[in-house]
This record gives structure tokens, C-alpha cells and sequence, in this order.
């Protein structure tokens, strides 16, 4: 048994720097986890001296310290999972109040029975109420499910384990032990503890590692402004999107938005205000989506959605009614001014059969349509007469053009 309390204390004694290195991460709970680890080890050092220290310090303080790293633990998940923690002051409280049953029990009331209900009954508790919790939240968590299933699965286990410790002292079954020294059923308790234990840091630590890597991509992934998708993840979803639309052999439709004047935004406004609107935008713009495509943030003021077994009508539609929601739900500045919004959108339909590049390029020319006919509306590509479509090239082109032609240093209202 002292074999398998040294490699516990010796495997939590590893883990306890790992969990210490992700403070600095901004990981919510990650302190408490720290804490609940370190006291865990103390608890397994206490145990290990058990033969050769003073009783109360197995007794009073091993039992206060294991109850500790529960509460602890308890509070780092609940803030982990995105609830509010309980204060350090309750957690004083019961710890004080432990301590002073220990003691009672150990100098006043001598009863080694009524110490182990008490220290084990609490922590059973707290075990349980660790699993409730993550059980109650796991769904949430896609990326990092398998992770704290398997903390969910070592926590029960720690707490069924205590839970008949207390069940055996409360029928007498640990005196049933045949002469055996010490009794089996401590033994046996007491040798799976020892082993579920560092499992479950280990599951914390997996769980962090896989939080921090979800999160990462998910940045890497959207846009920090908007919280759009970004360019390369948007043209990724959009490719996998239309090889799956092209295998049931459904269109995919796209469409470019562009926020209208909104060099004018900036200028009036400062950065801080077009920082706002477009914030609002793509807030507004996902509002009227509501989830039947994707969006991301193309660089600028210019935005893609994708959507797949949309016919032509039902994408005109969904675009008509993305123009009057930005037209109709203003922002405002930082000063309180409001800002007015329109956006232009161009629209493409791609056949099972097509190229997205091909799509792209007609969204943009159908853009540029829209924004020679006076802005704040949608144009169709296939939809326009040879002449405007000659038009808008001209335009775009002349646009550019005058862009190159002018450079950074003058203000231009533009095609914005």
C-alpha cells in the first residue's frame, strides 16, 4: 500500500507543474485546479508518514486536506463551466468546521469510525455534486467532450468508492475482515483512491489542454472583430459545403456584401466608429441568415455567404431581407451619433456541375451591378442584360483604375 501511495503522490507531484503552467492561460478554473491538485499531494504525503507522525496529523489534518481539494475542485469546475464560484470564505467555513469534528473525535470522543463518515461521507459528496455538474454541461462543450466524460467517469468512481467506505462502516462490514490487519475492505478502498486519483488530474489537465486547443482554432478560425469566419475558413466550409450539395446534386448559392460607403463611415466616424458598425453588421447579417448559411468576412468591408439547396428565388429572398434589416437597425458611434447602414449584394448560383471560382467572379460583377444602380439592394448574376453586365466590368474596372490612380493619400468617396 505504501508503494502505491508513493507513485500517487509522485504522479500528482508531475501533474501539479503542468496545471501550474496553464495559470497563465487564462483557463477559468485552472487556479483551483492548481490548489486541489497540490493539497491532494500533501494529503498522499500524510498518508505516506502515517506509521511515523503524530496521529492528529493523519487524522485531522490528512482528512481536512482530501476535503479541501474537493471543495476545491468542485469550484474550479463550476467556474470552468462558465458558473458563478463559490466564495473562499464558505470553503474556510466547512474546512474549519472539519477540523474542529476531527479533533473532537480523535482527543475528546475517541472513534475512528465517526472520523472516516465524516471526512469520506463529505468528499463522497462533493464528488458527486463535481459529476452532477459536469454531466449537466458536457453537451456544451463538443470539443472537449470525451475529456470530461472520462473526469465525469473518474469522479463517480472516487465518489462510489467513498460512498461504500461509509456504507461498510455503517453496516459493520469493515470489521468483517477475518482477522486481516488492517481490514480488507479499507485496504481495497483505499488502494483504488489511490489509483483513481491521479487519473482524474489527468483528465483535468486533458480537459484544459483540449480547451485551450479549441479555442485557439476557433480563433484562428473567425474573424476577432466580427467574430465572422475568416477568409481561408470560409472558403474551406464553402468548398466542403458545395462538394456535399454537389453530390445530391443541389445548387449552392454565394453572395458578396459589401458595406455601402463605409470609407465615409471611417471618415465621419474615426476607425472606432467603422470598428462598430461593421460589429453591428455582422451582427445584424447573422440576425436575418438565422442559420441557414454561413458567413464570413472576405478582408475589409466585404463579406461572402454560402448557402447550399438554395434555388434562385429563395437566395433573392434571403438577401432582400438582409438589405432592409441593415437598412432598418442603425448603430451608433461611440459619441452617440447613429450611423445609418445599407450594404449591396451581389448573387451567384453554382450548379452541381460549376466552379466556385466562376461563381465568385459573377457575385462580383453582380456587386458592382448592384452598386451602379444606386446601392442598398441585391443584383442577380444570369439575371442581367448583356449591356449592364459590359457595365459593371467597365465600372469595376474604371474603379480600380482611379484607385490606383489617386493612391492613399487623397479621399475619394469610391464605390463603397
Amino acid at each position: 500500500m505504501s508503494f502505491l501511495s508513493a507513485i500517487a503522490v509522485m504522479s500528482l507531484l508531475v501533474m501539479f507543474p503542468v496545471l501550474l503552467s496553464l495559470r497563465k492561460t487564462g483557463v477559468p478554473g485552472v487556479a483551483d485546479f492548481c490548489a486541489a491538485c497540490l493539497l491532494t499531494t500533501f494529503a498522499g504525503s500524510v498518508a505516506l508518514a502515517a506509521d511515523v507522525a503524530p496521529a492528529w496529523l493523519h487524522t485531522v489534518v490528512g482528512g481536512t486536506l482530501m476535503v479541501a481539494a474537493g471543495l476545491l475542485m468542485l469550484r474550479g469546475f463550476r467556474q470552468f463551466l462558465g458558473h458563478r464560484p463559490h466564495g473562499i470564505w464558505p470553503i474556510i467555513v466547512v474546512l474549519a468546521g472539519v477540523a474542529s469534528a476531527f479533533l473532537f473525535f480523535s482527543y475528546v470522543v475517541e472513534s475512528h469510525s465517526a472520523r472516516i463518515v465524516i471526512g469520506t461521507g463529505l468528499l463522497s459528496l462533493t464528488c458527486f455534486l463535481i459529476g452532477a455538474t459536469i454531466l449537466r454541461h458536457w453537451p456544451r462543450e463538443r470539443a472537449i467532450a470525451p475529456y470530461m466524460l472520462f473526469c465525469c467517469v473518474m469522479v463517480f468512481l472516487v465518489a462510489i468508492l467513498h460512498a461504500f467506505q461509509v456504507a461498510s462502516i455503517a453496516t459493520g462490514m469493515d470489521a468483517m475482515d477475518g482477522g486481516l490487519a488492517p481490514p480488507i475492505w479499507t485496504t481495497a478502498f483505499l488502494a483504488a483512491r489511490l489509483v483513481i486519483m491521479p487519473l482524474f488530474f489527468l483528465g483535468i489537465i486533458l480537459m484544459l489542454h483540449g480547451w485551450m486547443i479549441a479555442n485557439l482554432r476557433h480563433m484562428i478560425a473567425h474573424d476577432d472583430l466580427t467574430g465572422a469566419l475568416s477568409r481561408r475558413a470560409f472558403m474551406t466550409a464553402f468548398e466542403r459545403m458545395f462538394s456535399t450539395a454537389a453530390g445530391s446534386g443541389r445548387q449552392t448559392a454565394f453572395m458578396l456584401l459589401d458595406l455601402d460607403r463605409f470609407k465615409q463611415i471611417n471618415d465621419l466616424y474615426g476607425h472606432a466608429g467603422g470598428d462598430a458598425a461593421l460589429v453591428h453588421f455582422t451582427r445584424t447579417v447573422r440576425e436575418a441568415l438565422a442559420g441557414r448559411g454561413i458567413l464570413g468576412r472576405l478582408g475589409g468591408e466585404e463579406f461572402g455567404i454560402a448557402l447550399t439547396g438554395a434555388g434562385r428565388l429563395e437566395a433573392a429572398e434571403i438577401a432582400e431581407t438582409i438589405c432592409t434589416a441593415v437598412r432598418t437597425t442603425p448603430t451608433r458611434a461611440n459619441k452617440g451619433a447613429e450611423i445609418g447602414l445599407t450594404v449591396s449584394i451581389g448573387v451567384a448560383m453554382v450548379d452541381p456541375g460549376g466552379s466556385l471560382a466562376d461563381a465568385m467572379v459573377q457575385a462580383d460583377v453582380a456587386l458592382y451591378e448592384a452598386k451602379a444602380l444606386g446601392r442598398d439592394r441585391l443584383s442577380i448574376a444570369g439575371s442581367l442584360h448583356a449591356a449592364s453586365v459590359a457595365s459593371a466590368r467597365a465600372l469595376a474596372g474604371a474603379a480600380a483604375q482611379m484607385r490606383a490612380a489617386v493612391g492613399p493619400a487623397q479621399s475619394l468617396s469610391g464605390t463603397g
